[in-house]
């Protein structure tokens, strides 16, 4: 072999080397992208559901199968939480920060939130954390467990 024709096979090598290094450190694809702002989107409906007291909306979010884990530390399920939406005495929330990480057809959201309450013409403002868990179903992203806590 002559030398012209190492070097070349060397400068191809280091040539794709570096290419792959590069893709190697391309941010998330679109697709990640596309699904953490669609999730973004749907806590952003649960929200209203739970401030508008829309136990429906709320339920087209979650999955039959849905557990949730309250602030206090009960289980708590879709058909719990629906009717408990009903009755709520939130008058009022706001959505902080909300971080998306997503694993094909999974996906874990953490966030916080603020809410008002009043009873008995108290007022009281809280503030939570808390972590969703989703499953993409069927083509549909459903809410499958959730976990919340009260930051005092």
């Amino acid at each position: 072999m002559s030398q012209r024709f190492v070097v070349r096979i060397c400068f191809l090598c280091s040539l794709l080397l570096t290419s792959l290094a590069a893709a190697a450190q391309q941010p998330k694809a679109d697709s990640d992208t596309a699904v953490s702002q669609k999730l973004q989107a749907i806590e952003k409906e649960w929200l209203n559901a739970e401030k508008n007291h829309d136990a429906a909306a709320f339920e087209k979010i979650v999955a039959d199968d849905w557990v949730a884990i309250t602030p206090d530390g009960k289980r708590q399920t879709k058909a719990e939480r629906g009717a408990e939406i009903k009755t709520a005495r939130t008058t009022s929330a706001t959505l902080g920060n909300m971080n998306v990480r997503v694993f094909g057809d999974a996906a874990v959201v953490t966030g916080t939130d603020d809410e008002v309450t009043v009873e008995d013409g108290k007022k009281s403002i809280e503030h939570y954390v808390w972590t969703d868990v989703f499953v993409k179903r069927n083509g549909k992203w459903l809410a499958v467990a959730s976990q919340t806590a009260l930051i005092k």
